[in-house]
């Protein structure tokens, strides 16, 4: 029970950690699940869905890394309706 009341191991009802939807306060490039790695010198895009990263992959350009992250996003986190699912 360690992590209990432990609020980045809220999940949503879809099984996405609210962590990655939410955008943190150490959040430095604007876009949630995107981030600079200085010794790659690379943009990575994240998403974990259900335990399993989803897309997990590193970009040259800041831009790219973005529009992986958000057409992640449209397939993974949003309904067959094109609503978005709550967190």
């Amino acid at each position: 029970m360690a992590n209990s009341g432990n609020i980045n191991n809220l999940k949503t009802y879809s099984g996405v950690f609210k962590t990655s939807v939410v955008k943190s306060k150490k959040n430095q490039s604007g876009v949630i699940g995107v981030s600079y790695d200085k010794k790659e010198d690379l943009w990575f895009s994240r998403l974990m869905v259900k335990g399993d990263y989803v897309l997990l992959k590193g970009f040259k350009e800041f831009e790219e890394a973005v529009a992986a992250r958000k057409q992640a996003e449209r397939k993974y986190l949003f309904r067959q309706d094109n609503t978005e699912i709550s967190v």
